[in-house]
């Protein structure tokens, strides 16, 4: 064997192994990475889920009369919160919290929508939710549809609601419902939840948050 074949062995040789050291070391670098970014989100308010929750196909209706699907979801984050325009306290105290949450978070590069669903669509029309909602933001999104329709997307997403029989007047019944705010993410997935009592500053903290590491 010849010296330059030799030495060409060698500089292969040397070359593999500072390869593989660099290999073992950008490995070692990026779990450590990960494990960071994971462990960010260890200490914060909401809910954060490890693995996001797909959603399976629901059709209902906005506030202006357009078909809200799953589409109606993707490419954005929403905040969605389930209540109804009669509720007497909850509902119009969530939508504020909102509110505040929206100014928080208008600087955002990619805009934020907050999404209010009925879950009392025998009273809720598209018309009514769409002035309730804009006494709140004029960019909120009113949503309701048929009483089946919004009990198979609660029951995927954990929320509960019951209507309340016990009113001396049928017209002016209450429902119970979760008064969680849920997150979901570009991809139209049930990524985060918020459970009372809420608060804008760490809604929006967690956010940006969540939103780094997505």
């Amino acid at each position: 064997m010849t010296t330059q074949r030799i030495s060409s062995i060698l500089r292969l040789g040397l070359l593999f192994a500072v390869t593989t050291v660099l290999a073992l070391a950008a490995g070692y670098w990026t779990s450590g990475f990960l494990l960071n970014r994971q462990a960010d989100l260890s200490d914060l308010q909401a809910t954060h889920f490890r693995e996001a929750r797909a959603l399976q196909p629901f059709e209902l209706v906005d506030h202006t009369g357009k078909a809200f699907t799953n589409n109606a979801l993707m490419g954005h984050w929403s905040f969605i919160f389930f209540g109804y325009t009669h509720c007497p306290d909850v509902c119009p105290t969530t939508l504020s919290v909102l509110n505040s949450v929206a100014t928080r978070l208008r600087d955002q590069a990619d805009p934020v929508r907050y999404i209010f669903i009925s879950v009392d669509p025998e009273r809720d029309t598209p018309d009514k939710m769409g002035q309730f909602v804009s006494y709140f933001n004029a960019d909120f999104i009113g949503v309701t549809g048929t009483t089946e329709a919004i009990s198979q997307l609660t029951q995927q997403l954990g929320v509960i609601a019951a209507r309340v029989d016990d009113a001396v007047d049928a017209e002016n019944y209450l429902v119970d419902h979760t008064a969680s705010i849920l997150l979901i993410d570009p991809d139209g997935r049930f990524h985060a939840l918020f459970s009372p009592p809420l608060k804008a500053e760490d809604i929006a903290a967690d956010f940006i948050r969540i939103a780094q590491v997505y």
